[in-house]
C-alpha cells in the first residue's frame, strides 16, 4: 500500500513551501518516515532529490544525536496529540554547517480524528536588518544583550533601557526574531557556546562559565535541549 496516499491533498502546500528556502516543511507517517518533503530539506540532505527522503526516518537522514530528539519529538505529537510550538534547536546541514531554528510540529488527522502523522516546519533564525521597522528603538537593548549576555540578564532591565514594558519588548522581539527574549538570550549565548566547542580545546566547564551559564551542569541541560544533543557530542561531531 502507498504509505504517501492519505497526503495525496497536501501536493498544493508543498510546492508552496517549496519557494521558502529559509523554511524546512515535512510531513511525516505514524512511524516517522517522510511522506512529503519540500525542496529546501531535499537541498539540505538529499543533494536536491526529494525521493531521497521519501520513506526514509530520521536517523537515515541526520547524525544519530539530532535524529533522537528529532524522532522523541514525532512521538511525542503521534502519541499525545499535542503541538510542539517555536522550539529553538540546532539542525546540522550538508558539511557539518550548524544553524538555529523554530520547529513546529502538529499532528495531522483523518476525518474521523485518528492521527495519522505529523507535519512541521522549521524555520531558519536569521538577524533581521538594521532597517526592518522597529529595529531601530530596539536597538540598544539589542546591543546591550549581545555585549552582556555572559551576566546574569533580566528581561525587565533589557526592557527598561528600550524605554519599553515588558509585554512591549516581548512583542516587538517576537515580531523582529520570531521568537521571545528569553530564547534570543540563550541564542546568543549558546552560539557563542557552539563556536567555542568547534574552533577552540576549552573544557565544558570553562565554556560553561565563558558563555554565562552558572556551571556545566546547567550549560549541557540548555545545550541539550535546544541542540539535541550533549555539547561533547557536539565537539565530536565536528572533530570527524
Amino acid at each position: 500500500m502507498d504509505s504517501t496516499a492519505p497526503f495525496s491533498q497536501h501536493a498544493a502546500t508543498e510546492v508552496l513551501f517549496d519557494a521558502l528556502p529559509d523554511v524546512v516543511f515535512f510531513i511525516k507517517d505514524t512511524v516517522g518516515r517522510y511522506v512529503r518533503v519540500n525542496q529546501t530539506l531535499a537541498n539540505r540532505c538529499a543533494g536536491g532529490d526529494k525521493t531521497k527522503l521519501i520513506g526514509k526516518r530520521p536517523e537515515e537522514v541526520f547524525p544519530a544525536a539530532l535524529a533522537a530528539s528529532y524522532a522523541r519529538q514525532d512521538e511525542h505529537v503521534l502519541k499525545t496529540g499535542k503541538p510542539v510550538e517555536h522550539q529553538l534547536e540546532l539542525h546540522i546541514y550538508t558539511g557539518s554547517k550548524a544553524g538555529w531554528c523554530l520547529t513546529t510540529k502538529h499532528a495531522m488527522r483523518d476525518d474521523k480524528g485518528r492521527i495519522i502523522g505529523v507535519t512541521g516546519i522549521s524555520r531558519d533564525l536569521n538577524a533581521p536588518s538594521d532597517k526592518a521597522s522597529g529595529f531601530a528603538e530596539l536597538a540598544s537593548a539589542l546591543r546591550h544583550m549581545q555585549k552582556h549576555f555572559t551576566e546574569s540578564l533580566r528581561i525587565e532591565d533589557i526592557a527598561t533601557k528600550a524605554g519599553l514594558s515588558v509585554y512591549q519588548f516581548e512583542q516587538r522581539v517576537q515580531r523582529l526574531f520570531q521568537m521571545s527574549p528569553l530564547q534570543l538570550l540563550h541564542k546568543l549565548r549558546l552560539d557563542e557556546a557552539t563556536r567555542l566547542l568547534r574552533e577552540t580545546d576549552q573544557s565544558l566547564a570553562d565554556i560553561a562559565i565563558e558563555t554565562g551559564w552558572c556551571d556545566q551542569s546547567a550549560f549541557t541541560r540548555h545545550f541539550s535541549r535546544y541542540a539535541g544533543m550533549a555539547p561533547g557530542k557536539f565537539r565530536g561531531l565536528n572533530a570527524k
